[in-house]
């Protein structure tokens, strides 16, 4: 596989795991509706009805928005979960896969690995994602007409699901190039003889 091909691979997954940091501190959904010709605009976070709850402060459509999302409290935690799971499990490919290409440039199945579990990472968020999306066209029991409606996470779930697919696929399919070894090994002792001539050291 070519190098450049490789590090794009990487880059890819990379911006989908920080699209997934993003997405949690994002609002998920933006909610309006109208109590008394006052039209008002909440954001909810992925933390939930609690946090929330404590801190903000907009009077009737607020205690009606969240007291309607009460039921879904066991939903949030379980979003809050997988969420952070999946930025926890992005964070050992990446470590991975610097190492890989510092310390053991010829372990390509390092850098394969990190590609299978970018997949899992994308997978994961994937999970969360679609679900809280379909939870958000399902009606609300509240007396005030509320409008829910996608917020930024949800946008920078979608855009991390598909950079984290994208990339670590393209990372995974390392594990279908045999002869990928003795290139990487040519093109380090070339960096290390690059490397030598610069500082002046001689071979």
């Amino acid at each position: 596989m070519d190098r450049r091909f490789e590090l794009a691979g990487f880059g890819l997954a990379c911006t989908g795991w920080l699209c997934a940091i993003f997405t949690k501190c994002l609002p998920m959904w933006n909610v309006t509706g109208t109590v008394d010709n006052n039209t008002d605009t909440l954001a909810l976070y992925w933390d939930g009805v609690w946090l929330n709850w404590q801190e903000l402060n907009k009077g009737s459509l607020h205690c009606n928005f969240y007291m309607s999302l009460l039921s879904l409290a066991g939903s949030f935690r379980s979003w809050n979960a997988l969420l952070l799971a999946s930025i926890v499990m992005g964070i050992f490919p990446v470590v991975g896969y610097f190492v890989a290409l510092v310390w053991f440039p010829q372990r390509i199945q390092i850098k394969a690995a990190a590609g299978v579990v970018f997949v899992l990472t994308g997978l994961l968020l994937l999970v969360v994602t679609s679900w809280t999306t379909h939870a958000t066209y399902s009606e609300l029991d509240t007396a005030v007409h509320i409008t829910k409606g996608w917020g930024p996470a949800l946008y920078s779930g979608w855009m991390g699901t598909a950079l984290l697919l994208i990339g670590g696929g393209a990372l995974s399919f390392l594990l279908n190039e045999p002869f990928h070894i003795n290139t990487t090994l040519n093109d380090s002792q070339r960096f290390r003889q690059k490397f030598r001539k610069i500082c002046g050291i001689s071979l």
